[in-house]
């Protein structure tokens, strides 16, 4: 039987050794992608929007402890990247979310917290900030946030991309974990990016119409066996 170890489940998220996140302008805020957009679950004493460069989000993280089991691993965002999901110019891959500024006492249970809570296969990095534009290109610099991201994700257990949009909707469609549905996560991410106003990649709206397709096909399947169990029923009486 799989257990969480096997998927790269650790203790903690690992850091990036390459980053120093004191120095003289301390690190003090998250950029939220996923699930932090709509269940940040920290104390900050603001929020707004931004983006980052160079990266792409998918669905392309396995999840056995929130949307998932080590049995049946869900799926969950994660941000590669852009040269690991296909683009060829990182300049021109946008991912949009929101910002969380966190007051300096409250920054250290924070920090302590989100390791925790992104420890399934996840480094904690530090990117630069852009403004989120009505064009939908980078804007001015904000500075620099803490992000969460596959570093060397082919040698990551936890990691299951790249992967056809298809089989990705059909694992969402049907998984669920201790934290819930696994379709829920991915609509409440839809939600809240709708909510926001901000600009949504093709390869989430796309994802999004293929799990409501599986479901829907499965509704549909579900309910002519159950007309024909029916109809046996009262053809044998």
């Amino acid at each position: 039987m799989p257990a969480e170890a096997d998927f790269d489940l650790w203790e903690r998220a690992r850091v990036d050794p390459e980053v120093d996140f004191g120095g003289d302008q301390p690190v003090r805020t998250v950029f939220g992608y996923g699930s932090l957009i709509f269940r940040p679950g920290f104390k900050y004493k603001r929020a707004y929007p931004a983006c980052v460069e160079g990266f792409a989000r998918r669905f392309w993280q396995k999840s056995c402890d929130h949307r998932g089991t080590p049995d049946a691993p869900g799926r969950v965002v994660v941000l590669v990247r852009a040269c690991e999901a296909g683009f060829s110019d990182a300049g021109s891959s946008l991912v949009h979310g929101i910002v969380y500024e966190v007051e300096s006492q409250e920054w250290p249970e924070v920090l302590e917290m989100l390791d925790i809570r992104e420890r399934h296969g996840y480094t904690r990095t530090v990117a630069p900030l852009r403004a989120v534009t009505s064009e939908g290109v980078a804007g001015a610099e904000l500075g620099k946030a803490i992000v969460y991201f596959a570093d060397n994700p082919t040698k990551s257990a936890a990691y299951a991309g790249p992967e056809k949009i298809s089989d990705t909707a059909a694992i969402i469609a049907k998984s669920s974990g201790p934290s819930g549905e696994n379709d829920q996560y991915l609509f409440m991410l839809m939600e809240a990016l709708r909510g926001h106003e901000l600009p949504i990649e093709s390869y989430l709206e796309e994802l999004e119409a293929a799990v409501i397709g599986v479901q829907s096909s499965d509704a549909i399947v579900k309910e002519t066996a159950i007309t024909q169990t029916k109809r046996r029923r009262c053809e044998g009486g």
